[in-house]
């Protein structure tokens, strides 16, 4: 028998108990293995250890838990991060009012929209700049 059988043969005994002729063959073939009779005896082991031990348990209704607590993730989410805002929001109001305040007092005019920034100066729209990348490429041919 090569390794491969005497595992299988050892595997299947653990769960099927070997009759007398295969028990004489396998102990005859660990006598000339000693290696593999080190590894079986270590499986053995391994076995013992984990039949041994209490068996895992999560506790009643484990599953319905992790499915309601999954469901839920983005719900505390969503208010760990409110939270995590909401400490600065009084902050964020301040800032705002003061740059409204200080724009209002720099504005050359005094309309709502200029004062908000959505009307364009005269100097702003002399600042815009055209640029033609037709004239530019055309330019050394």
């Amino acid at each position: 028998m090569n390794h491969q059988e005497l595992e299988d043969l050892y595997i299947r005994s653990l769960d099927i108990p070997m009759n007398n002729a295969e028990k004489e063959k396998f102990l005859g073939e660990m006598r000339q293995h000693p290696d593999l009779a080190k590894q079986l005896a270590m499986h053995n082991k391994i076995r013992d250890v984990i039949r041994s031990r209490e068996t895992a348990t999560f506790g009643p209704n484990f599953a319905s838990r992790l499915v309601l607590k999954i469901l839920n993730s983005g719900i505390v989410i969503d208010r760990q991060i409110f939270s995590f805002f909401k400490r600065f929001q009084l902050a964020a109001l301040g800032i705002v009012v003061a740059l409204l305040i200080l724009n209002a007092w720099l504005a050359e005019e005094s309309s709502l929209k200029s004062i908000l920034g959505f009307e364009r100066t005269v100097e702003q729209e002399d600042e815009i700049m055209s640029f033609d990348f037709s004239e530019i490429l055309n330019k050394d041919l």
